[in-house]
């Protein structure tokens, strides 16, 4: 953090009650019913707990609590907040904050903040839980064989499900927040030693450059402000998973993971049109089934591609068949043009399959 960052940062105060006095004028207590304050006294020492209803995990606040509750006021005579924090608190994942803005934001994130009467500062817990699913496998993404897990809308069980898989040191997560408001967390994969460094500094520039309120679509929004290319292309410029066993092939090969809190789908980049055209069911088959599947689907988008466009050329051009190919296309040519023929199908079954936006009222109506 820089100097001018810091200058901009309200320090804490050592009377508990010019910080819960600043605390309330940043978060409005009578107006958010879901922010919980809970004042004790442990060791004859006034103290402020503040935490997000249904973040905070009650067992672990419990266990914590029961020990904090037994201390007497000889066990904080000197010194009292560094006594909490390096002996009395048994917990893993502890941390100190000097700044009402850091103390705020790490709060709404989920941990739990105790500040303490007589110190300048607060210390910060990480007993939050977030409603979350099972890591269920994607629908769109099933195979055959292989794992059932799937990412999840948690950000921390998205990169251990991938921490599980590769157990390199050199694997890389760099953790960033973007929005101004919503602080999105958002995390940056590599293996330091594969991926190509030029590209990892230009998707962490960019990311940090983000000027938004935020990012209520994730993964999408995110897109969108870091690849480059014109908004008018309608082909992806990166390619997304759900499945932490592709996720770590791409790892291994080179790519880049963004992975955006509350999205279950993991950016991969860089991406070319032959990443999109692949599969997980094809490292699931021996080499012969796994190509024939790959030239299959290779040969299909090709199909799809060239077979409309060469009817029409025959339709319109029917000098160019060999004598062979002349029962392509209509014998006689209508009043409507081949080419309107050609595009008023997609566009009727566009139109058809369009979902209203009210459901139309049944017919007939209901009797009374």
């Amino acid at each position: 953090m820089g100097p001018a960052a810091i200058e901009h940062k309200t320090r804490l105060s050592k009377d508990l009650e010019s910080n819960k006095d600043l605390l309330d004028e940043k978060l409005a207590f009578d107006k958010n019913f879901d922010i919980v304050r809970r004042e004790m006294t442990i060791g004859g020492i006034k103290t402020l707990m503040l935490f997000v209803d249904a973040f905070a995990n009650a067992e672990l606040m419990t266990e914590i609590l029961r020990n904090l509750t037994t201390l007497e006021r000889k066990d904080l005579c000197v010194d009292a907040f560094q006594k909490l924090f390096n002996r009395h608190i048994n917990y893993v994942e502890v941390a100190q904050s000097d700044y009402l803005e850091d103390v705020v934001e790490k709060m709404l994130s989920g941990p739990l903040a105790l500040f303490v009467d007589g110190s300048a500062k607060a210390i910060l817990l990480d007993v939050r839980t977030y409603p979350v699913r099972s890591p269920a496998e994607p629908d769109l993404e099933k195979v055959v064989r292989g794992s059932r897990d799937g990412f999840t809308e948690t950000l921390v069980f998205n990169t251990a499900l991938v921490r599980r898989r590769i157990r390199d040191p050199r694997l890389r997560m760099e953790y960033v927040q973007a929005g101004n408001r919503s602080k999105t967390d958002i995390v940056i994969s590599y293996v330091a030693d594969i991926a190509n460094e030029d590209l990892v500094d230009s998707i962490r520039e960019k990311i940090s450059s983000i000027n938004l309120d935020g990012l209520p679509m994730a993964e999408k929004a995110v897109e969108e402000l870091i690849t480059p290319g014109s908004y008018w292309n309608p082909l992806p410029r990166v390619r997304y998973t759900e499945r932490p066993d592709v996720a770590a092939i791409h790892l291994l090969e080179g790519h880049v993971l963004v992975m955006v809190d509350t999205s279950p789908s993991v950016m991969i980049t860089p991406a070319t049109y032959f990443h999109h055209l692949q599969h997980a069911e094809e490292y699931r088959q021996s080499p012969a089934p796994g190509v024939y599947l790959s030239w299959v689907r290779f040969l299909g988008v090709g199909i799809s591609l060239f077979l409309m466009p060469l009817w029409l050329l025959a339709v319109l051009q029917p000098q160019l068949l060999p004598p062979a190919l002349k029962f392509i296309g209509p014998d006689k040519i209508g009043a409507i043009p081949i080419f309107c023929s050609f595009l008023s199908p997609s566009w009727l079954w566009t139109w058809c399959a369009w979902p209203p936006s009210t459901p139309p009222p049944p017919w007939p109506p209901p009797w009374d």
